[in-house]
């Protein structure tokens, strides 16, 4: 009977060590993933604006790809630039990011310059209209897809 409530106790400690080493691997990952988000700079008076995907974790964002929607419907970065060029021809405007973003590290996606006044509004009211899929890995391979909007201060 003994040797019974000893295996009993052996297999109860055994289970709550491989729950232990279970949830500690689980705060090890989420302590060295990535949490990237947006930050949206902008200003009327100096015609400016500046989308930048920051990452506040502390894990690193790998293989970065991202899409851009307008009214749900993809457009690459060259219609894009059509549209804005379009609509504020004096601008100067660069689009891109980088293949990885580093933790507490940013990275601008859009930044538009020349753009005043009135004009502004109008552009500001034209960025609701768009927003981002992101997609990236992290150290341990793991893809994470997350969407962002513009324009919502």
């Amino acid at each position: 009977m003994s040797d019974l409530i000893a295996t009993a106790a052996a297999l109860i400690t055994f289970l709550f060590a491989w729950n232990g080493l279970k949830h500690n691997e689980k705060q090890f990952l989420n302590s060295i993933q990535p949490v990237v988000e947006k930050l949206e700079h902008h200003s009327k008076t100096d015609g400016y604006y500046r989308y930048v995907l920051h990452n506040y974790g502390n894990g690193a964002a790998i293989n970065f790809e991202y899409k851009l929607f307008w009214c749900d419907s993809e457009l690459n970065q060259t219609e894009l630039e059509s549209k804005i060029k379009n609509c504020f021809p004096n601008c100067t405007l660069e689009l891109g990011a980088q293949s990885g973003i580093s933790p507490n590290t940013s990275d601008d996606l859009i930044n538009i310059k020349g753009i005043y006044n009135d004009n502004f509004e109008k552009f500001l009211r034209l960025l609701i209209k768009l927003k981002v899929e992101l997609k990236f890995s992290t150290t341990q391979g793991q893809v994470i897809t997350k969407q962002l909007r513009f324009g919502h201060f």
